[in-house]
C-alpha cells in the first residue's frame, strides 16, 4: 500500500504542479494578450474564451488529487476536534465512501460522453479540439480521486480496527 501511496504521491503532485506552474500562468498571459489585441487593435483571438474553459478545467482536475491528498479541503475542525477518535475515523470512513460513490458516478458518466465523442468525432467550435479529449480528463481524474478515496478508505478502516492513531491524525 506504501507503494502505491508513494506513487499518487508523486502523480497528484506533478499534477498539481503542472497546472500551478504552466497552465495558470498560460491562461493569465493568453488573455493579457487577448486584452491587448483587443482594445488597442481591435483584432482579439476568437479562441481565447474556448481555451481558457478549457485550461481552467485542466487546472481544477489537476488540483484536485493534490488538494485531497494533503487534506486541503474545508471541514469544519472545531465540530471533529470536539468528537472521540473513533467518530472521528468513521466520519472520516463516511466521507471516503461519499467520495469514492461521487467520483464513480462522474467516471460512469464520462466514460460514456468520451465514447459518444469519440464515435462521432465532435470538436469545438473554434479551435476544432476533439471535445473528447475533455471528457478524457475529466474520466482519468475521476479514476485518480476514486483510488485516493479507495486508499484512504483502507487505511482508515485498517486504523479503526487497530485501534492505532492514522499517520494524518498524528500530525495535527
Amino acid at each position: 500500500m506504501k507503494v502505491l501511496d508513494k506513487y499518487f504521491t508523486w502523480v497528484a503532485t506533478a499534477l498539481d504542479m503542472f497546472g500551478g506552474w504552466v497552465v495558470l500562468p498560460a491562461i493569465s498571459i493568453l488573455v493579457m494578450i487577448d486584452v491587448v489585441l483587443r482594445y488597442v487593435f481591435n483584432s482579439p483571438f476568437i479562441w481565447t474564451l474556448e481555451f481558457t474553459e478549457w485550461c481552467l478545467l485542466l487546472v481544477f482536475l489537476f488540483a484536485l488529487p493534490e488538494c485531497t491528498r494533503v487534506d486541503g479541503h474545508v471541514r469544519m475542525d472545531l465540530v471533529t476536534n470536539m468528537m472521540s477518535e473513533r467518530l472521528r475515523n468513521m466520519f472520516s470512513l463516511a466521507y471516503f465512501a461519499v467520495g469514492f460513490w461521487i467520483f464513480y458516478l462522474l467516471g460512469r458518466h464520462e466514460w460514456e460522453e468520451f465514447l459518444f465523442d469519440f464515435e462521432f468525432n465532435r470538436v469545438t467550435e473554434f479551435l476544432e479540439l476533439p471535445i473528447w479529449v475533455s471528457s478524457l480528463a475529466v474520466l482519468v481524474a475521476s479514476a485518480l480521486m476514486g483510488f485516493l478515496f479507495l486508499m484512504r478508505a483502507l487505511e482508515c478502516l485498517l486504523h479503526l480496527y487497530s485501534g492505532e492513531q492514522t499517520g494524518r491524525e498524528t500530525e495535527q
